[in-house]
């Protein structure tokens, strides 16, 4: 899996490129708590070239959402592709975290579009 970070304002966008499974979610967590630790606004994840996820992945997003609970900070997920969704879906992750299209997203997020 291939994470690229993008930074505005305010803003973290990451977007996951690839399989997040077992053995690819320490990376992704460390990399989330380094961005955490810059106290944005909004933390993203892009998942539209994210291909599978597995359940020790959707452990992480619980778990992300809730540190962003407490630090203040919006948690989105945008621009899910159909496994993704529906993955999602069967976890149930909507009563979690916020998703949104990408249409919406960067209409509520992005200043620069």
């Amino acid at each position: 899996m291939k994470i690229d970070i993008y930074k505005e304002e305010g803003l973290v966008i990451l977007t996951l490129i690839g399989r997040l499974d077992i053995n690819q979610v320490h990376n992704l967590e460390m990399v989330f708590y380094k961005q955490i630790e810059k106290n944005p606004s909004t933390i993203a994840f892009n998942l539209k070239d994210c291909t599978y996820i597995d359940s020790a992945a959707i452990v992480s997003f619980v778990r992300f959402k809730n540190i962003t609970r407490k630090n203040k900070i919006d948690l989105i997920c945008y621009n899910l592709n159909e496994n993704i969704e529906r993955i999602f879906k069967i976890a149930k992750m909507g009563k979690f975290l916020t998703i949104l299209t990408e249409k919406e997203f960067f209409k509520r997020y992005v200043k620069s579009s």
